[in-house]
């Protein structure tokens, strides 16, 4: 498997197997993150094959300011927004399912979270994403969310803030639950 400098090179002089390489390289974690923020398979597979389009049409425009990752999940940002607006809300889980979709408190600790995040604004979702389970610096961070390094910190944190808010009703909802389990 070639890295990304030798499949860029390859890509910019038009050559197939330096676009298969990254797609190759890079499909998956697009598309994990387009999923988390749409919540729709259809549309995060949308944004994942515009992104890529959109790529291959500007790769001789990589400037390499960025890495080639933090330059794709820029176009998959702005293709995520745009797409947002298509987005079908899921119907709401039955309190019975809910408790029958976990077994452990972690899983249902974990499935909190994922609800958590569908609560929150793609921005905000994304920059805590990209922050915290991507483990990105924040100026790369900054470079996805074309915003400065500190205006990036202070979406952090206003995102964290807002997270904690809700993720204090999702563990005292999970409280009530187990509450009215036993």
């Amino acid at each position: 498997m070639m890295n990304d400098a030798e499949a860029l090179k390859l890509a910019i002089q038009g050559r197939e197997d330096g676009f298969r390489a990254i797609f190759a390289g890079h499909s998956a974690f697009l598309f994990t993150h387009a999923l988390r923020l749409l919540n729709d398979r259809q549309l995060a597979e949308d944004a994942v094959q515009e992104t890529f389009a959109a790529a291959f049409r500007s790769i001789a425009a990589f400037r390499g300011d960025a890495r080639l990752r933090t330059w794709l999940y820029q176009i998959l940002y702005r293709n995520v927004i745009r797409l947002s607006g298509k987005r079908q809300p899921l119907p709401p889980a039955s309190e019975s399912e809910a408790c029958q979709q976990s077994e452990t408190e972690a899983v249902d600790a974990r499935n909190d979270v994922g609800k958590v995040l569908d609560q929150l604004g793609e921005r905000d979702r994304m920059i805590l994403l990209l922050t915290y389970w991507d483990e990105l610096p924040l100026k790369e961070v900054a470079r996805i969310l074309e915003v400065s390094e500190n205006n990036a910190k202070i979406i952090l944190f206003r995102a964290r803030s807002r997270f904690a808010s809700l993720w204090s009703v999702a563990s005292a909802d999970r409280k009530d639950r187990e509450n009215h389990a036993v």
